[in-house]
């Protein structure tokens, strides 16, 4: 879903500006008011995506090059919880499950623990430099 972004326009900067203002002092209701700070607001469309797709990259190999024992795994299945991979990522909760929804990261279901979502900090890292190549050819 695209998100929108406020951008404010200085009116002053515009060609337009002189015979704007000349009509908005020569209105009943804008007499009074004062347009030394008029500006224009518009709304920009824009699809959200990883504001920095390296920095949790390199978050996430920092983290398991210095705790990959801690790392709760049974005959190779890592049992990483959204908590957990969000604390290694460097980022909230909330934006990891937005990265899920969205399709940036894919939890996997779990071999061994029925209805439990996991991930694996391999495909995760995969899936962000994917990601971050994409997003760099654009």
């Amino acid at each position: 879903m695209p998100r929108r972004k406020k951008t404010t326009i200085d009116l002053k900067d515009l060609k337009s500006y002189p015979p704007l203002l000349k009509e908005l002092q020569e209105h009943p209701l804008y007499a009074d008011k004062d347009f030394t700070t008029l500006t224009l607001t518009v709304l920009d469309s824009y699809e959200p995506g990883i504001k920095d797709a390296d920095k949790a990259i390199t978050h996430l190999k920092r983290y398991v090059a210095a705790n990959k024992s801690f790392i709760k795994t049974f005959r190779d299945e890592q049992f990483i919880n959204r908590v957990q991979l969000a604390k290694m990522l460097g980022i909230s909760r909330q934006t990891l499950t937005g990265w899920i929804n969205k399709g940036f990261i894919t939890p996997l279901q779990s071999k061994y623990l029925r209805e439990t979502e996991t991930f694996n900090t391999d495909a995760v890292l995969r899936e962000l430099q994917d990601y971050r190549n994409k997003q760099s050819g654009k």
